[in-house]
């Protein structure tokens, strides 16, 4: 640990010689400047810890020297103290305005002097420690900002690579934190038909998003594969039991349209809002979440079933994750399945997933969304969006 410095400014040779001899009676090392131009150029090559500066000096005074110093210094905070008589007391002023911490009048008294030079050193501790913390963190967030830039890229391409968007399929989207915990994936299924998963994982940001990646391969190389949607839901949630920690799951619904376009088949954990609507925009039927979330339950206790509904030209099916349903306005109301209802019927038929967006913004006043958002509009196949 390398020894405290002091520098100490003053003109007058007695009281160099006796303040000297306490600064090193206290066990610091001792600098010297007869006045404040030599304090200026000791200190383009050192730093002191610590500056008792005269004020009144020839060459360059000592309000003088604290402001050239203070420039030299920057950010770094060095403690000065000004030692002067009672009638220098209005310079003083002055001098604290310029940078000075704090002062003590001639003659000096030394039980004073080692109080101050100990409350001035440990607060210069303290602050040295906060500057080192600082850049620090300062590392620590650019480093930890260009890993996650990484695996949001990382992870965005996974998601175009396994995924479809065809014409009849509408999406959004929308994080609460950087990285979205929602997914929608659409996956044509090798057999004239489509396999769709929206899926919500637990939390927000990039250990949500993390959690989404082996529900997107399973799901992908399942439907590659030609399972059949039963089969998909037992094999993700079988990877999810596996691979997440104790407390993590996701929440997600798996729809298959048949190639003939007279079904939907769908296995729904934990989704909210899954509803049909006929051609008139009414609500049909409704998919409620009749199962745990993903990677809950090991494999004997899962329960693959589906539910089948009729799916005619005209209609619509209509899913979210509860960042549409459980949004809130300033009192704390949920927006809720009435409030998807409505937005459908405000932009049935052709503008039903931007109206829904649009009505759920006016809900929370414009506000920002807590949780993240994912809305999915599936049009009939056969119909031209």
């Amino acid at each position: 640990m390398s020894l405290i410095t002091i520098l100490l400014v003053e003109d007058s040779a007695t009281n160099r010689y006796f303040i000297e001899q306490f600064i090193l009676e206290l066990g610091y090392g001792c600098a010297i400047a007869k006045n404040g131009r030599e304090a200026v150029d000791y200190c383009r090559g050192k730093r002191p810890d610590l500056i008792l500066m005269d004020v009144v000096m020839p060459e360059l005074n000592g309000l003088e020297a604290t402001a050239e110093l203070r420039k030299m210094f920057g950010e770094h905070w060095v403690p000065i103290i000004f030692l002067t008589s009672l009638n220098e007391l209005e310079s003083v002023v002055v001098g604290l305005k310029a940078g000075g911490d704090d002062y003590l009048t001639k003659p000096i008294s030394f039980d004073l002097l080692s109080a101050k030079i100990h409350v001035f050193l440990r607060i210069a501790e303290m602050q040295n420690q906060i500057n080192q913390d600082a850049v620090r963190l300062e590392k620590y967030f650019r480093e930890n900002e260009f890993e996650q830039q990484l695996a949001l890229e990382l992870i965005e391409r996974l998601i175009r690579q396994q995924t479809t968007t065809p014409q009849h399929v509408w999406q959004y989207l929308s994080p609460a934190a950087g990285f979205n915990g929602d997914l929608i994936i659409v996956c044509d299924n090798g057999r004239g038909g489509e396999h769709i998963m929206l899926a919500d994982c637990t939390g927000h940001g990039l250990t949500a998003a993390i959690s989404a990646l082996p529900a997107i391969d399973s799901f992908y190389e399942m439907t590659q594969a030609g399972c059949a949607l039963p089969d998909i839901a037992r094999g993700v949630n079988r990877k999810l039991h596996q691979l997440l920690p104790w407390g993590r799951f996701v929440a997600a619904v798996f729809i298959a349209l048949d190639p003939a376009g007279q079904s939907i088949r769908i296995w729904n954990g934990g989704i909210p809002c899954v509803l049909l609507l006929d051609p008139a925009g009414e609500l049909k039927a409704s998919s409620k979440s009749a199962h745990p979330p993903l990677g809950i339950l090991p494999d004997g206790d899962f329960d693959e079933s589906t539910q089948v509904l009729e799916w005619l030209p005209g209609e619509r099916l209509v899913a979210s994750s509860d960042g549409i349903t459980e949004a809130k306005d300033d009192k704390g109301v949920m927006f809720g399945l009435a409030g998807v209802l409505a937005g459908v019927r405000d932009g049935w038929p052709g503008q039903v997933g931007d109206a829904v967006l649009a009505s759920a913004r006016r809900h929370m006043q414009d506000g920002p969304a807590s949780d993240d958002i994912s809305l999915l509009v599936v049009s009939h196949p056969q119909e031209k969006r």
